[in-house]
């Protein structure tokens, strides 16, 4: 039987709160969703890359709060959630100006560990293209 902690609706809970966290730079609460050993891989629109771990991706969000930022879009469109044991995937595109200052679409792969009672994420592979690649 599957927990109720363990469905794609609980992934999609998880990334909704996720987003709404990020999108208002509350670094507090990311602290508590990207787990200790967090990384996330950018690719740019120039196919440089740029990695971060959990400190270096929330003092990321910290220095554009400093600079009077206050929210990003929260646009997502869904593309696929899948849970697997305590680990689980989900796979959406965004659209936002944080990672560059410029709106960018984002391609999300998004992987999820189940720790302490809760789902934290531990993987971000974020590939950012012009919108005008729709």
């Amino acid at each position: 039987m599957t927990k109720s902690t363990h469905t794609n609706e609980a992934i999609r809970a998880a990334m909704d709160h996720l987003i709404d966290r990020a999108t208002h730079f509350d670094v507090d609460a990311l602290e508590t969703i990207y787990h200790r050993d967090f990384h996330t891989t950018l690719v740019m629109p120039d196919s440089t890359v740029q990695t971060y771990n959990k400190q270096e991706f929330i003092t990321h969000f910290r220095k554009q709060t400093e600079e009077g930022k206050t929210q990003l879009n929260t646009w997502a469109d869904w593309h696929d959630f899948h849970v697997l044991g305590d680990t689980a995937v989900c796979v959406l595109s965004r659209i936002h100006s944080g990672m560059n200052g410029e709106e960018m679409k984002l391609l999300c792969n998004i992987e999820f560990r189940f720790e302490d009672e809760r789902w934290q994420v531990i993987r971000e592979q974020i590939f950012l293209r012009p919108l005008s690649e729709g």
